[in-house]
C-alpha cells in the first residue's frame, strides 16, 4: 500500500470512530459497546503509527481525533456517573434489607444469671 492509501484508511477509521460516538444514545450499554468497538479502531491506528515513513496526521485528522477524544471523555464521564448511581442504589437496598432483617429477626435479649449477689 502507498502512503496515500494508508492516509485514506486512517481518515476512514477516524470518521467511523466519530460516527460511532455521534450515534450514542446516552445509555451506558451502548456507550460500552461503542468504546469496545473503538478500541479495535485505536489498535488499527496504532498499527499505522508503526509503519515506517507514515506521514503524520493532517490538520483534518487532528481535528477529528480531538473530537473523538472529547466524545469519548463524555461517554466515560457518563459511565462513571452511572456506576456511582448504581453503587448508591445498591447501598440503599442493602440498608433497607438490614432494617427489614432487624425487624424480622429480633435479637434475643441478654439473660443475666443471678450468681447470688
Amino acid at each position: 500500500m502507498q502512503d496515500a492509501d494508508f492516509a485514506k484508511e486512517r481518515l476512514d477509521i477516524l470518521l467511523e470512530m466519530k460516527q460511532l460516538f455521534d450515534s450514542w444514545d446516552g445509555t451506558a450499554m451502548q456507550g460500552i459497546k461503542i468504546i469496545e468497538k473503538n478500541q479495535e479502531h485505536t489498535a488499527a491506528l496504532q498499527r499505522f503509527d508503526s509503519i515506517e515513513g507514515m506521514s503524520p496526521f493532517s490538520k483534518s485528522e487532528n481535528d477529528l481525533l480531538i473530537k473523538v477524544i472529547q466524545k469519548q471523555k463524555l461517554v466515560l464521564y457518563t459511565l462513571r456517573n452511572n456506576k456511582e448511581e448504581l453503587l448508591q442504589q445498591a447501598k440503599q437496598v442493602n440498608q433497607k434489607s438490614r432494617i427489614i432483617e432487624s425487624y424480622l429477626y429480633l435479637k434475643k435479649t441478654p439473660v443475666f444469671v443471678d450468681r447470688g449477689m
